[in-house]
């Protein structure tokens, strides 16, 4: 195990979080708050460890061991560290709602154990919008792009922060590919920001949506989430940065810079995505007209605008869904077991596999009735072999096993079935809102400390895909070789 570079790593990771806690710093100076020292401190601190971590010259390439080591402990350190200015701005006293809170929002969560966001100091609220904004796109990969250093092994990092990503480099150098990409966001950042702007959001509100919104985070100044503004270009604005949140960053890269369509059009993955957007839509929607819950036009505005929230496991609320019919209700939990694209800021288990499995089996199908037929297996251009499929099936598999054995054990909490579903599957999918007593305008502050803390590994087991984690804690990982 290459100790020095590992160590090196983490060290890069908490001292570039430390830096970024300088914005709301300054925020706060200019608005006169009394929350200098909540980010000041833990600045300081954090600067200081990390650089300390640093010394020393690392040397070889780092390996599959070291680098979901690097991902795992950097993402900890950075939620641990990101929990300081709340507790120390006496915003969240208590460490563990802290700790929920950082974790939340780093790994583009959305969940909240704040009551009430509206009394918050500005800077508290833009600190979480950046945590959404710095996990959406992955902290590691901006570090590649950033801190690069010899004997890093840029390639294997990012591969361990977003294992289901299928994108092909964009450029010779992964450190070149991390830039472009990073570029890429910050410009739809900005982009979303301006437009919400000129249609009326408030100036540092449409701030905090930006960062929220293009990371997939979820996490807002009011209460009421979007639905607060009554703004329904807003929406629309909203919906569609959400869809592009949830898109391929590879593709979109493409489609944006270079002007190619063909490579995301034609994705299968792509389509597969809107198709159920599409078909969730048209279930919802139809059954809100139908029942009286809202006029036609707007029946499908809301409908839509939920549906990619969910499925881009963004998480805002343009409604409180939760007062919506069953069958609405069931099609909204139902997409909570979808997500956006591999490469995307999306949590979740990826539309990629999903589709992957559903199509191993249709074939399974098909070669029970033709067992002598020989056609290959093909999504799209993507021919899915046998080792594919059971990559993704796997993977799946885990996912539903690790929801299934949360579900179990949160059932001591002794609530309701519906609120203790619900917010596993929010949790592992980093969708952040679930049903009942933890809904859209509700908060996750009244549970017990050890569900909290639960809740915030499985929010660090979903961003990582599982295996990053999960990896851990087998001692044939830490057996030396």
């Amino acid at each position: 195990m290459n100790h020095a570079a590992i160590r090196y790593a983490v060290g890069s990771l908490v001292a570039l979080l430390a830096l970024f806690m300088l914005i709301p710093l300054l925020f706060a100076v200019a608005a006169g708050e009394k929350t200098v020292a909540a980010f000041a401190v833990p600045a300081g601190v954090a600067l200081a460890l990390g650089l300390l971590l640093r010394r020393g010259r690392s040397t070889g390439e780092l390996g599959v061991h070291e680098a979901m080591v690097i991902v795992s402990v950097g993402w900890t350190c950075a939620a641990v560290a990101g929990a300081f200015p709340f507790m120390l701005s006496g915003t969240l006293p208590d460490p563990v709602d802290a700790l929920f809170e950082a974790v939340s929002g780093i790994t583009t969560t959305g969940a909240t154990t704040f009551p009430d966001v509206e009394r918050l100091p500005r800077s508290i609220l833009l600190w979480r919008a950046l945590l959404n904004w710095l996990g959406g796109l992955g902290i590691v990969v901006l570090f590649v792009s950033l801190l690069p250093r010899p004997g890093i092994g840029g390639v294997q990092l990012m591969k361990a922060e977003m294992p289901g990503m299928t994108a092909e480099k964009l450029r010779p150098r992964i450190r070149e590919t991390g830039r472009l990409l990073w570029g890429l966001y910050l410009a739809l950042t900005l982009l979303l920001f301006t437009l919400l702007w000129a249609v009326g959001i408030p100036l540092f509100d449409a701030v905090v949506h930006a960062l929220a919104t293009v990371s997939t985070g979820g996490v807002s100044t009011r209460n009421a989430s979007i639905a607060a503004f009554g703004n329904p270009w807003a929406e629309v604005l909203i919906t569609f940065f959400m869809l592009l949140g949830a898109t391929h960053f590879g593709l979109l890269y493409r489609f944006v810079r270079r002007g190619e369509a063909g490579p995301l059009l034609k994705n299968r993955e792509f389509q597969t995505m809107l198709g159920v957007i599409g078909v969730a839509t048209a279930l919802i929607a139809w059954d809100l007209w139908r029942t009286g819950g809202a006029p036609f036009a707007a029946a499908w505005r809301l409908a839509l605008f939920q549906a990619v929230a969910v499925v881009s496991t963004t998480g805002f609320a343009a409604a409180d869904y939760t007062t919506w019919t069953p069958a609405a209700v069931a099609v909204l939990t139902a997409l909570m077991f979808t997500s956006g694209m591999a490469g995307s800021t999306s949590g979740g288990p990826k539309m990629i596999r999903i589709a992957i499995a559903v199509k191993h089996g249709v074939f399974a199908v098909r070669r029970l009735l033709h067992p002598r037929a020989i056609s290959p297996m093909r999504l799209g251009e993507l021919t899915v072999t046998d080792q594919l499929a059971a990559a993704a099936g796997g993977f799946l598999f885990l996912y539903l096993s690790v929801f299934a054995v949360s579900l179990v054990i949160l059932s001591f909490a002794e609530l309701d079935l519906v609120t203790t579903g619900s917010m596993v599957i929010a949790s592992l999918g980093n969708i952040g809102p679930g049903l009942g007593a933890v809904g859209p305008n509700a908060s996750y502050g009244f549970l017990p400390a050890w569900v909290k803390l639960y809740l915030s590994f499985l929010m660090l087991v979903g961003r990582l895909e599982i295996y990053s984690v999960l990896v851990l804690f087998l001692p044939s990982f830490w057996a030396r070789k």
